[in-house]
């Protein structure tokens, strides 16, 4: 008789623990680290979790469920992904269930619906139904159960819901969990011979036939075996068949009609790579010069950081360690802050390596991004990658490499690689490096404007550095003009929100057939709507913040919690119409520039006009051709985008980024100042850069003026020393969320009261943040600064059994308690 078998299974929940199930006898061959199981969890939910432990010895004195079904032939975690997992579980605070639902796509979960269906044990002959009632039992005679949402649409009424409760209530209807897995791998069809014509003459009998009576036939059959050859394979894909033959569909359908041809259908995931030839890249001096010091770095096993000024051709260094990693059949992970960058940086690397990459970010729906997952994971491997180079988001640092060489953080300083909600909240640039030791791979930071903590671990030795500070091919720095916003308004110079200086500049440049850049890192047509003779400024039902208008839409929104409501025409305070829109947004820039431009054609590039992918992509193949003059845009535009026309940017209120009440404020205004600047004058020309500002003398533009990163962070790195900011202090934010007010009074003092009884003085707060009541839920913070030299393992032990504790109340149970390391 066979042991048995006990599986431990990390559950996608926010509970800190694993939980034990045991095996059925039937199961017990397939169970194994890494295959997804199904499991239920209470008294009806059903959940896909991840096997994390086999055992035959079970440490749990209750009895055990046992798990439903193993739905895998493989592993679909790698050993690798668990080390990654548990590292941000315990880095982060998190459970490892949060760090599961972040990086499996959701179609590879099952999914839990509530449904219902006839209770087979209840006499429905006897009763007497409604026509609704009615309804709804025959249309769950004909199948074996359905959800509760399309049920209640059935009946055609608005208390639907109610309906079939009332008749689960009175046995009619029976509630069950059902389950249903959403993703299969899609197919692919491939094209082979069938086998009576394997043979050579055989083979050379239908094709003298079909050249003469057929030529496009003919055509065909020269395209397949041309590609069979070059791939070193019998099938060949129908796609790839039909566009290297130029022959239609119908062509190959009578071939298959004929015998000669058999139709195969097989996952995508199991096509071998077509043999695509790398074109090498050319380096200049600066460029070969800064390759040899990322290579000693790497010789020394160590990180490093890039420092390149804008337009000063890292993509080309990134090639050319990509071509070598390719050549050597290993993987490279490129890393991006923004899908907004994807587009642009996909074609360049296309241009050079074909179609060996492969994308992943949360713009692709969940049947891509499954897909690209499973083509990770299943790819061959032994230097025969299919898609060596994968190109992402942050998410992608949860993909199953297998042999991966490099690590590329693209713009490294992005606040973009900082998840916020929900749980696990991570730095994907710090899980790369991660990632990086895990694989033992070479891992490259690059940006122009390098992130404080990464230039500081340089000048420690603890990374390496390599720098461009040159333009590709001699190109100058654009030249940068501050616009003095109070001088110019005494002296009415402003004309609704520009300034005359850049009215002109835009109309100079326009006229040499260059483009332009407007930006106004906020969007929307005006951050608030105020009444004139009382002040009064609407608000959002559910969050502590003014509403934003838009224009297009012609009412006002809440950018936190989506809610949305109509113009009012008068004040709800005094009655007044005398109400006036205060601030601009990018829509109101976009309005107001065409009245000064009549006829030039102005886009908006914001989260409003790039909600899909193909929006996105419109607007930015539009520009790259030349089509829009005028671009306005939001910190979308800052990031790392080549256009070879533009001639001008222009930066409409650089006092907003200053004055942002954040101990980043200056790091941030001067990296979104200097990268948005860096898309003037990319290729031959030298471009323009106008400031406009009321803060003139601000030491931030000063450094921005003089192109000066490096004064910039001798400035900063004092300030942020003495007021025990990062890089030199550690910090974790806590935030504190409950329904009463009052409530959460009390229990934040609590809870802060049991972190200084560990931390002391190190604990800030509570505090009423500036946006105190988001969703309906009132928020306070606390900040624990914490030195450098302190140890971060047991800072983390100590942090989880307060919390732990803290929530053994009833009362505390209440409160929800969002932990954010490294916060900002």
């Amino acid at each position: 008789m066979s042991k048995a078998l006990f599986v431990e299974v990390i559950l996608p929940l926010a509970v800190d623990q694993l939980f034990t199930y045991s095996v059925p006898a039937n199961l017990s061959s397939k169970v194994e680290i890494g295959k997804r199981a199904v499991v239920q969890f209470g008294k009806q939910k059903i959940y896909t979790a991840i096997i994390a432990k086999v055992t035959d010895v079970s440490t749990v004195s209750y009895p055990l469920k046992e798990i439903i079904e193993v739905l895998d032939d493989f592993p679909v975690i790698t050993q690798d992904q668990f080390k990654l997992w548990d590292w941000i579980s315990r880095y982060y605070i998190c459970s490892m269930g949060e760090v599961m639902t972040a990086a499996l796509p959701s179609v590879m979960k099952l999914q839990s619906e509530t449904a219902v269906s006839l209770n087979t044990d209840h006499d429905l002959s006897n009763i007497i139904c409604t026509p609704e009632e009615q309804a709804i039992i025959d249309a769950l005679s004909s199948t074996s159960s359905l959800p509760v949402q399309e049920l209640s649409m059935l009946t055609g009424t608005r208390n639907g819901i109610s309906l079939i409760r009332r008749m689960i209530d009175s046995g009619t209807l029976m509630p069950h969990e059902e389950i249903k897995d959403r993703y299969k791998a899609p197919m692919v069809e491939l094209i082979t011979l069938c086998d009576e014509y394997k043979d050579d003459k055989d083979l050379k009998s239908v094709i003298d036939s079909i050249e003469r009576k057929a030529p496009r036939q003919f055509d065909l059959m020269m395209a397949y075996l041309t590609l069979a050859q070059d791939n070193g394979e019998a099938s060949v894909e129908k796609k790839l068949l039909l566009k290297r033959s130029g022959v239609s569909s119908g062509i190959l359908t009578q071939l298959v009609n004929k015998n000669v041809f058999s139709v195969i259908k097989v996952r995508d995931i199991d096509i071998k790579p077509e043999n695509i030839a790398s074109r090498e890249v050319q380096l200049t001096p600066q460029q070969n010069q800064c390759l040899s010091e990322i290579k000693k770095g790497f010789g020394d096993n160590k990180v490093v950081l890039l420092h390149g000024v804008t337009s000063s051709g890292k993509t080309e260094i990134y090639a050319r360690l990509i071509s070598e990693q390719i050549a050597s059949g290993k993987q490279v992970l490129y890393l991006l802050p923004e899908i907004a960058l994807t587009t642009q940086i996909i074609q360049r690397l296309q241009k050079i390596f074909g179609d060996q990459l492969m994308v992943y970010h949360s713009r692709h729906n969940q049947r891509e991004r499954a897909t690209v997952y499973l083509n990770i994971l299943n790819d061959g491997g032994g230097g025969s990658y299919k898609y060596p180079i994968i190109v992402g988001a942050r998410s992608a640092v949860y993909l199953p490499f297998k042999d991966l060489g490099l690590v590329i953080v693209d713009e490294e300083h992005e606040s973009s690689y900082k998840q916020f909600d929900p749980a696990p909240r991570y730095h994907a640039r710090d899980t790369a490096v991660v990632l990086g030791q895990i694989h033992k791979s070479n891992v490259l930071l690059g940006s122009a404007t390098p992130s404080l903590e990464s230039y500081q671990n340089a000048m420690d030795g603890k990374y390496a550095l390599a720098k461009i500070n040159g333009r590709f091919g001699g190109v100058s720095h654009p030249t940068l003009t501050l616009v003095d916003l109070a001088e110019a308004y005494k002296r009415r110079q402003v004309r609704s929100h520009f300034s005359n200086s850049l009215l002109n500049e835009i109309d100079s440049t326009l006229k040499k057939g260059e483009q332009v850049i407007l930006f106004q890192n906020r969007r929307g047509f005006a951050p608030v709507l105020q009444c004139s003779d009382c002040g009064s400024i609407p608000h959002c039902i559910n969050c502590d913040v003014s509403l934003t208008y838009h224009k297009r839409l012609h009412r006002l929104s809440c950018h936190y919690c989506g809610y949305h409501t109509v113009v009012p025409t008068r004040c709800v305070s005094c009655n007044s119409n005398n109400l006036k829109m205060k601030g601009m947004g990018t829509e109101r820039i976009e309005d107001e520039i065409t009245v000064f431009f009549p006829e030039t054609r102005v886009e908006r590039l914001d989260l409003d006009t790039s909600s899909s992918k193909a929006a996105f992509q419109k607007i930015m193949s539009s520009f790259e051709a030349g089509e829009i003059e005028i671009l306005v845009g939001t910190q979308m535009i800052t990031k790392g985008l080549d256009f070879g026309n533009v001639g001008l940017v222009g930066i409409l209120n650089a006092d907003n980024l200053l004055n942002f009440p954040d101990f980043r404020a200056s790091e941030r205004s001067f990296q979104l100042m200097a990268q948005v600047a860096g898309r003037a004058g990319r290729r031959s020309k030298q471009g323009k850069v106008i400031v406009q500002t009321f803060s003139v003398d601000h030491p931030v533009l000063k450094f921005l003026l003089a192109n000066d990163y490096v004064g910039f962070y001798n400035y900063e790195i004092h300030e942020r020393s003495l007021y025990r900011y990062p890089p030199f202090y550690r910090m974790i934010e806590f935030r504190l969320r409950h329904r009463d007010e009052k409530e959460l009074e009390v229990q934040s003092k609590i809870f802060a009261d049991m972190l200084r009884k560990v931390f002391g003085k190190r604990v800030l707060g509570p505090v009423i943040p500036m946006v105190s009541r988001i969703r309906n839920y009132y928020i306070r913070t606390l900040l624990l600064k914490m030195e450098k030299e302190m140890p971060n393992t047991r800072i983390k032990e100590e942090v989880h059994k307060i919390i732990d504790v803290f929530h053994n109340d009833p009362q505390g149970r209440k409160l929800l308690i969002h932990v954010d390391v490294d916060p900002y």
